[in-house]
């Protein structure tokens, strides 16, 4: 009965996933205005201190749930409820007022906080009133974008609340789960002493669940080479900890006993952790398997694992969108069911080709390796489809690198929680205690370096698959497949198994060409156009933004990832203004270190006197990128594509960067004269540019290039009114404007005159601020226009 139970539960998280599809959860609600002074009165369910890896300030973040704004409070006059008995008594009352609010969470107002501060902090469990300025999480609008306000949405958290005052706080509070909670301070007070600081970060992310404070540069070296799941609470670490107890308080107890106490040692541990999907997933699985034990009944892995997702589910049915979630029970569904069925292939195979073969025993050294490599090949198998989705790429070296890493996390984790224990005991002992903990941290620090080491290595190696997102009928037909291939798994020989599971990923591979594809990514105030072309080939116009920091790494190399670029034939700058090229630097950076080559990267060839971009070409020059120039006339093709440059021209005079913007037509050719698509890119071009341009055009000099009129305009200058002239309109004619502005920039983008100028010939406009990224797939002179958030 066991398999069929699970076949049922997995029946349900299928019903939930159709359910969500059909009719998405409901959103929290925010209990105050975005940008709104309120007060917000929650109970308190955690408290997390970390160091900014950007400013090096501390931070501390204060977790309600049951939250709600109190318009009863005066926000002018709150001193005198600091402290009184009259507000403690008050705010304590409130607790079932607001039991069914959504979560929030409050950012203290100093970002200095001193260590005689930390009294001020209030216990887990109490109920507080906060004051400060309501801040919703932002929603993604381009494709790749992190979307923090789907994120907090799926685990229940409304808003933050920022530059957060505590006003005051109730005397009642859960005295075990506060002590729990000074028992991870102190574990990390301990991990700070004990190790640097970028160690002591990743330290007390694996064994405290605090990631925020990870280094930046560590995190993503892990991430890029496909260890990062050591990071984070899952089933490895619950495990280790678990069966490391329990094995340690069996020498000296009986097995219930051993069993119940490892058990409630893990809750309590899942509990001061934060208790993450993952880490709940792991702890119900191990506290299945004492009460398996005790009871004298076989554990059935597929079955714990189905119904850990049931219970999770039925609490929340958000976490079946959460990557996190997603990746802990794939990667145990294939400890659970993939290795089972991988070690077993071929076995039929060979009884049914019958005679006695002799098969030297295999060493253990021999024998642990094989092991290592067949499980972590099944988990990187199952767990692909996830990975991509999620990060949309995948290091093939992970698969070797996780046989070194996953046996070294025993002694890892061993030796952190004795450090841990140590420093509790050495308490008082000054720097005779602090030097014999750094003695013996030292094996610990050595696993670090080797970590580090090996991720460097693989930097090196060409082993990044940059696939981007998957579609979701290659993930259907990967599973599928995979599916066939472990019911037929022990007719199968080893020698074909294990090759066809490998051509499974191949799968990820299929990226079907023929259409030319525009992109005007939202970056705010700012610009970048992403283009593919028939050929396969991306290029990139312009990257900046003066209004969203480091719009490069969170908006622009997110989406190359997200398209699967593995090399840009050419970035085209259309003048050196910060808000089309500063997020260049990153994207460099990223495409360096990530093997990414790039072609070229392309300026104006002609423009002020002196004004030469000096950063850019220094960026370029330490990432080995050769610059081209281009003035009116010249020609970049790409099979069907070509890139015409209309602008600047030879010898012109131009009073600024603006006035000399590098404008491109970009052409794609049909199957008879006229061209199957057109866009026009303007840069920041004004309109003696324009006008310019339509001299020339008269002159026949690019005869038809601007009178057969274009599919679609970049509108230059974000919509100023400096731009996109009567004539020019006319004489363009676009299809379709593309506007590219922040949302309520102090320059008033786009103007009024320009969207009348619009509107008065038929033409519709697309803005970033309202529709977020815009795309435009073009194949066969069919053009289709595509927004990434709705617009009515």
């Amino acid at each position: 009965m066991r398999r069929p139970l699970c076949l049922a539960m997995l029946g349900f998280v299928a019903a939930v996933r159709v359910i969500t599809w059909i009719k998405p959860l409901p959103v929290p609600s925010p209990p105050a205005e975005d940008g709104q002074r309120c007060t917000i009165v929650g109970t308190v369910r955690d408290i997390i201190s970390y160091t900014d890896v950007t400013t090096g300030c501390p931070i501390q973040l204060i977790f309600l749930k049951a939250a709600a704004s109190d318009t009863s409070f005066d926000l002018q006059n709150n001193s005198e409820f600091s402290n009184s008995d009259h507000f403690n008594q008050q705010i304590s009352n409130t607790t079932t007022e607001y039991k069914d609010a959504a979560q929030v969470i409050c950012r203290l107002a100093s970002e200095n906080l001193l260590p005689e501060e930390e009294s001020r902090l209030p216990e887990i469990g109490s109920r507080v009133r906060y004051q400060g300025k309501a801040r919703h999480f932002r929603e993604a609008t381009n494709p790749g974008e992190f979307d923090e306000r789907a994120y907090y949405a799926g685990l229940g958290i409304s808003m933050q609340l920022t530059d957060a005052v505590l006003t005051g706080k109730s005397r009642n509070y859960s005295a075990y789960r506060h002590f729990l909670y000074e028992i991870r301070c102190r574990a990390g007070d301990i991990l700070e002493t004990v190790f640097p600081e970028k160690e002591a970060s990743v330290a007390k992310a694996m064994l405290l669940g605090e990631k925020k404070g990870i280094d930046r540069e560590l995190k993503s070296l892990y991430q890029e080479a496909g260890i990062a799941h050591i990071l984070a609470i899952s089933g490895l670490h619950i495990s280790l900890l678990g069966m490391g107890l329990y094995r340690l308080l069996t020498l000296r107890l009986s097995r219930k006993t051993a069993s119940l106490l490892s058990s409630f040692v893990l809750i309590s541990y899942l509990i001061m952790t934060g208790a993450s999907p993952s880490a709940v997933r792991a702890v119900f699985m191990f506290f299945l398997y004492m009460l398996a034990g005790l009871a004298g009944r076989t554990y059935d892995m597929p079955t714990a694992l189905s119904l850990a997702a049931v219970l999770l589910l039925v609490e929340n049915p958000a976490y079946l969108s959460n990557s996190g979630f997603q990746l802990s029970f794939m990667a145990a569904a294939g400890a659970a069911v993939v290795i089972p069925r991988f070690s077993g292939m071929g076995s039929e195979a060979a009884r049914a080709g019958g005679g006695i073969r002799y098969t030297p025993p295999a060493g253990p050294v021999k024998k642990k390796l094989i092991e290592g490599l067949r499980a972590s090949f099944c988990i990187s198998l199952t767990t692909l489809p996830v990975l991509l989705a999620s990060f949309y790429e995948w290091n093939l070296f992970s698969v070797l690198l996780n046989v070194l890493v996953i046996p070294l996390m025993g002694i890892l984790m061993g030796g952190i929680l004795l450090l841990v224990l140590a420093g509790c005991l050495f308490t008082g002992l000054g720097a005779a205690g602090g030097m014999l903990l750094s003695m013996m941290a030292l094996p610990v620090r050595g696993i670090f370096l080797i970590y580090e080491k090996l991720c460097l290595l693989t930097q090196h190696l060409p082993g990044r698959w940059h696939a981007g997102m998957p579609h979701m009928w290659q993930i259907l037909l990967f599973y599928a497949g995979l599916a066939v291939l472990l019911a037929l798994a022990e007719k199968i020989p080893k020698k074909a198994g294990w090759p066809l599971a490998a051509m499974l990923c191949l799968i990820f591979a299929v990226n079907p060409r023929g259409e030319t594809q525009l992109t005007m990514l939202d970056v705010g105030q700012g610009d970048c156009i992403y283009i593919r072309t028939e050929s396969g080939n991306h290029y990139l116009y312009d990257a900046g933004s003066t209004s969203r920091k480091d719009s490069g790494t969170w908006q622009v190399i997110p989406f190359l990832k997200y398209q699967g670029v593995d090399r840009l034939e050419a970035v085209f700058v259309s003048h050196w203004d910060e808000d089309h090229v500063n997020g260049l630097d990153a994207v460099f950076e990223w495409a360096d270190q990530s093997g990414i080559p790039i072609g070229g990267l392309v300026l104006p060839g002609e423009g002020p006197d002196g004004d030469e971009p000096d950063k850019l070409l220094e960026s370029a020059r330490n990432h080995g990128i050769p610059v081209y120039r281009m003035i009116a006339g010249e020609e970049l093709s790409d099979g069907k594509t070509s890139f015409l440059c209309l602008y600047p021209q030879k010898n012109g005079f131009y009073k600024d960067r603006n006035a000399s913007s590098l404008v491109l037509k970009l052409r794609v050719k049909g199957d008879g004269e006229e061209p199957a698509f057109t866009a026009l890119l303007t840069g920041d071009v004004e309109a003696e540019g324009e006008m310019r341009m339509l001299e020339e055009e008269k002159e026949a000099k690019y005869s038809g290039e601007l009178l057969e009129g274009c599919d679609i305009l970049k509108t230059a200058h974000h919509g100023s009114d400096t731009s996109t002239t009567e004539e020019f309109l006319d004489t363009a004619a676009p299809s379709l404007a593309l506007i590219s502005c922040g949302k309520n920039n102090s320059y008033g983008h786009p103007h009024k005159e320009v969207l009348q100028r619009f509107e008065e010939r038929g033409i519709p406009v697309l803005i970033t601020t309202d529709c977020g990224a815009v795309t435009i797939r073009s194949k066969n002179k069919k053009i289709k226009v595509q927004t990434f958030l709705d617009v009515d």
